[in-house]
């Protein structure tokens, strides 16, 4: 029986081999040729043969993914235009070993500190900043007296969603929206600097460094001082680049000795989980790069920011003392800190996890905000007692004028914190979130119904009002901050924008119950509009003052226009700490 068996299987083996030999084998397809409807083989297109000579595993995530870009658009429309930009983002391809989405943080005391952060693509694990004492230095000054220090890698456990919600990145690409990338997430402090020194510093490792940037640490007697103050960027798609590059370019051309640049949060679009990898590379790699250049940025996070996949965390490195010490859950680290700059003590926070402890939208309570953010705040007063100005920068507000004026949020957010702000004697609270132009107050929360104090209220200018472009008719101004607080939104730095409510439509919102502040508009004292622009602020801390000069970005040449200028004053010494 078994040699029967076997006898059978050769004859089947012989059999099948004598069928192989009969078959004629295919032809291969030809290099540079696909087959068309017909099955006879044409040559590929110059993108066809860009996509597939030019594959993702050898290059940067994004100059890869702007070539992808360039790609998509000549398969839709097989202009010269668009082969000429395809060909150039070809040129500008940068080798999977390089970083990208570089940026210096103030991370603890600005005279003699700085954090940085960047990218690189999964696997790339080494890892230094360097720093050089000079001013504009070159790569051959990265050859002399350098302080190396080096990196912690971090990859996280979880690919990063690249192409999010607005579905913009997928269209334009071709990248599927659900595509997801790893990469290497690289953190270094720098400590010991020398007080007011210009500083050059680039990151990477031997044979693969980034561009060179610069910064100056803080005078050991730091005088007057300028900061360019940008919110809610919302990058989503070309046209959001765009609008918020124009306003970077602006800002760094028009303030070019600025320290740093504040900006409290919304630097994209989507957040949550379907977030957008692709709308932070953009905003490291193509809107910011003219300010991450030249300073330090002093972040927080916004309401679109929010992501399981921690990219706000990933991207920046700042203080995370508050994390440590404060609360058990935040959502990301580093988003409250304080420093010491010049003559102001800076309180940056976030207000984003209120509800991560007990709270109530009825009682208007929230134990994470009074009995940590709320003891945080108190504890950097009583720790620096002595500057002239307390600021205070977050991107939820305690008080706006437009489509954000009756969430749920504020009148919790107020009851928490105004108590806090009012201890602590906070003279400025810029703030984000609403895209309008708006300066409320001084408002002191134990007067009457929130009345602002007018009599505070010094030079200020009355215009033509009541429309969008100014709603108060007000401008300019002195405002002192003896007895209370300043409220500002400086508008935003992108293409999404708000329009002011009138002073009707927030009386109708009160008898609706939507807010629970009346005579909401008398809360606007000074300009209270919508620029129609991509928006920044020069903030100069002076001994006898804070002057505002806020400017709208007009063109992609850096060009801008003073919108409003005005001042804080304080004539008063701030509460001794054995006061709380």
């Amino acid at each position: 029986m078994k040699k029967f068996y076997y006898l059978l299987m050769a004859c089947c083996i012989v059999l099948l081999a004598a069928c192989k030999k009969e078959i004629p084998n295919e032809p291969e397809q030809p290099e540079d040729q696909k087959p068309d409807t017909t099955g006879q083989y044409v040559p590929l297109t110059e993108w066809e043969r860009a996509d597939s000579m030019y594959t993702a595993e050898d290059w940067t995530i994004p100059s890869h993914t702007m070539l992808k870009i360039a790609i998509q658009a000549c398969a839709n429309t097989p202009s010269e235009a668009n082969l000429e930009e395809m060909r150039q983002k070809i040129k500008e391809l940068v080798p999977k070993t390089e970083p990208y989405c570089m940026v210096a943080t103030i991370n603890g005391d600005p005279k003699t500190r700085m954090g940085f952060a960047w990218f690189t693509n999964e696997g790339i694990e080494e890892g230094k900043v360097q720093l050089v004492a000079k001013a504009d230095a070159t790569e051959a000054d990265f050859a002399g007296d350098v302080i190396t220090i080096e990196a912690t890698p971090t990859t996280p456990k979880k690919a990063l969603r690249y192409c999010g919600l607005c579905g913009y990145i997928s269209k334009a690409s071709g990248l599927p929206v659900g595509t997801k990338y790893k990469y290497t997430s690289h953190k270094a402090l720098a400590e010991n600097l020398i007080p007011g020194t210009e500083y050059s510093w680039r990151v990477g490792y031997e044979g693969h460094w980034s561009k060179i940037a610069h910064f100056r640490t803080e005078d050991a007697n730091q005088g007057e001082f300028s900061f360019i103050y940008m919110t809610d960027s919302h990058i989503m798609d070309k046209e959001y680049v765009k609008y918020a590059a124009r306003c970077a370019k602006a800002a760094a051309k028009t303030v070019p000795d600025a320290r740093f640049c504040a900006f409290p949060g919304d630097f994209v679009e989507d957040g949550t989980l379907a977030n957008s990898e692709w709308e932070w590379e953009r905003w490291f790699e193509e809107v910011m790069p003219p300010i991450i250049e030249r300073m330090p940025f002093a972040p927080t996070d916004g309401n679109h920011d929010d992501s399981p996949n921690i990219n706000y965390t990933l991207h920046f490195n700042t203080n995370n003392d508050f994390n440590i010490n404060y609360t058990s859950a935040p959502q990301f680290e580093g988003i409250v800190y304080s420093f010491v700059y010049g003559d102001a003590l800076f309180y940056v926070f976030s207000m984003q996890d209120f509800w991560r402890e007990t709270y109530s939208y009825v009682d208007w309570t929230s134990l994470y905000l009074t009995d940590h953010l709320g003891k945080w705040f108190k504890d950097q007063t009583i720790a620096n007692p002595n500057t002239k100005y307390r600021i205070s920068l977050a991107h939820f507000n305690l008080f706006s004028g437009s489509d954000h004026s009756t969430d749920e949020e504020p009148p919790l957010f107020r009851a928490c914190m105004l108590p806090t702000m009012k201890a602590c004697e906070i003279d400025v609270a810029l703030q984000g979130h609403d895209h309008t132009y708006e300066v409320i107050g001084p408002v002191n929360p134990d007067t009457a119904n929130l009345i602002p104090l007018l009599d505070a209220i010094t030079d200020r200018e009355v215009v033509p009002g009541g429309t969008e472009k100014n709603m108060t008719g007000y401008k300019g101004g002195t405002y002192c901050t003896d007895d209370a607080t300043l409220y500002f939104i400086g508008a935003t730095c992108g293409r999404k924008r708000y329009g002011p409510h009138t002073r009707e439509r927030m009386e109708q919102d009160y008898q609706k119950g939507k807010h629970n502040i009346p005579n909401y508009f008398d809360l606007f004292t000074g300009m209270f509009g919508q620029p129609g622009s991509p928006s920044f602020t020069k903030i100069t801390v002076k001994e006898d003052c804070i002057e505002f000069n806020s400017y709208t970005a007009d063109d992609d040449e850096g060009n801008v226009t003073l919108y409003n200028t005005m001042r804080v004053v304080r004539n008063k010494p701030h509460t001794t700490p054995s006061l709380f």
